[in-house]
């Protein structure tokens, strides 16, 4: 596991900040990151609450970059209704999936279980969950409809909730299993390293007929 990474200038001063934003920040910092992921600080929308911060997380196996996703917190000191608290954690998540797969019926109802089960087995205390899932396949013509190969698609699930507790670490985590499910990465126990050599690009998971939330092998 590594840490964040840094990219771009200086961060506010923290004695600027509120303090539960402070603590969700450094609940971002402190949380574990597989060897496929690489995560960054990156510019975060400023129109959305008065206090944000991101993360833009990078999926890459066998040199090729295979899924992206963006995490936003939110910190609103005088609370928002709709997120029934102060911090809000907005997320954007994208991966290209194979024809078989992309045209699935049941993979909107399978992907949102994906985020719904993971977030349920961190026990991680959260409110007012909400999200959609779109899939977008591609339809080659002309030329390019000479390949013998199905067009493949894109998955994209966006998705926010607001967490109980100041400490993120575990939000963070989460959402980096999701990430790495919607490609095909196997989940990777804690304190277990994986050994070099064995990050190839795995054969991507299809749908379980039947299932709710995790993808058959």
């Amino acid at each position: 596991m590594t840490r964040l990474q840094k990219d771009g200038p200086p961060p506010t001063r923290l004695l600027d900040l509120p303090p539960d934003f402070v603590e969700a920040l450094n609940g971002i910092q402190a949380a574990r990151v597989r060897p496929e992921v690489r995560l960054v600080e990156c510019p975060a929308p400023q129109q959305l609450a008065p206090y944000a911060a991101a993360v833009l997380a990078t999926v890459t196996i066998a040199g090729e970059d295979v899924a992206t996703g963006r995490l936003i917190l939110l910190c609103d000191p005088a609370g928002q209704e709709a997120w029934e608290g102060r911090l809000r954690l907005v997320t954007y998540l994208r991966t290209t999936l194979e024809a078989e797969f992309i045209t699935d019926p049941l993979l909107p109802e399978v992907a949102w279980g994906w985020l719904a089960e993971t977030l349920a087995g961190h026990d991680l205390s959260l409110v007012a969950a909400g999200g959609t899932v779109t899939r977008v396949q591609s339809h080659p013509f002309g030329e390019l409809a000479d390949d013998d190969a199905e067009p493949g698609g894109e998955l994209e699930i966006r998705a926010s909730w607001s967490p109980l507790e100041g400490d993120l670490a575990g939000h963070v985590e989460a959402w980096i299993e999701v990430l790495c499910t919607a490609c095909g990465l196997p989940p990777t126990p804690p304190g277990v390293v994986q050994m070099p050599g064995t990050s190839g690009a795995p054969r991507r998971a299809g749908v379980k007929r039947g299932a709710t939330g995790r993808r058959g092998r």
